[in-house]
């Protein structure tokens, strides 16, 4: 049962986490524009990776 409740306690402040991060990344979305093509890039890069 504590497991549990530890688990329920991480994903939420997790959650919150994402939540202030996004929020935060409005306010520069250049910032956000460059990871999101990073994130593309290396998405493309496993992709083809994993063909191999």
């Amino acid at each position: 049962m504590h497991d549990d409740v530890l688990v329920a306690l991480i994903s939420t402040i997790g959650s919150i986490i994402v939540a202030y991060i996004t929020t935060q990344q409005r306010n520069k979305p250049t910032e956000n524009d460059k990871l999101r093509e990073e994130n593309k890039k290396l998405k493309e890069k496993i992709k083809h990776e994993n063909h191999h």
